[in-house]
């Protein structure tokens, strides 16, 4: 997928602190501020009961030094990239989690949030992602809208000039991790299967 358009980045839709904005396909897009994009961390859960199956999330990400790959805690990448301060963080609570270290925002060029199928099975899609930002302000992003499937790109995340775009994408992908993060552009990544990247 390709970054915000001119269009979308001229009509910008904003998020005010302690607000919450709910994202779908007619109306996908928000821009954060400078302050929302660059402190705290922002925090992005699936929530989503038993009826939908064994759901777990993971990202795809590029950063600005060209550097890309994969976090998905439920396979044991828990870190993006695996360094003592990594940008991006999977991990579980009551729901599957990704946290973004907002002091970091400089080194991330974009990511996408993908939820998938542990173990391979046709997830019925239900709940909702919610991304809470510094400030109490949240989005959220309804799944019930997507088709039936194995994985599933949630949404997207650009770094546009310092200020992070939210996009809600709701597509179902054929296949597997690997051909959901190649249908997004994430083609430096290598695999040593359709889930686990090469380190």
């Amino acid at each position: 997928m390709s970054p915000p358009s001119a269009w979308e980045r001229s009509h910008v839709a904003r998020v005010g602190a302690g607000e919450q904005r709910i994202l779908t396909v007619a109306d996908p897009t928000v821009t954060l501020t400078r302050v929302q994009s660059g402190v705290g961390s922002l925090d992005i859960e699936a929530v989503c009961s038993a009826e939908v199956g064994d759901l777990r999330l993971g990202a795809a990400y590029q950063l600005r030094s060209g550097g890309s790959g994969v976090v998905q805690h439920a396979d044991g990448s828990r870190f993006g990239p695996s360094s003592r301060r990594p940008v991006l963080v999977g991990s579980r609570e009551e729901y599957e989690r990704l946290g973004i270290d907002l002091r970091q925002t400089r080194d991330l060029e974009r990511l996408a949030v993908y939820a998938y199928s542990q173990s391979r099975a046709e997830l019925r899609w239900g709940g909702t992602l919610v991304l809470t930002l510094f400030g109490g302000s949240r989005l959220e992003v309804p799944l019930e809208r997507l088709y039936a499937g194995r994985i599933a790109m949630l949404t997207t995340i650009y770094n546009m000039d310092g200020e992070l775009v939210v996009r809600a994408e709701l597509e179902t992908i054929d296949g597997d991790v690997r051909e959901a993060a190649r249908a997004y552009g994430f083609g430096r990544i290598t695999w040593r299967d359709g889930r686990t990247p090469v380190d």
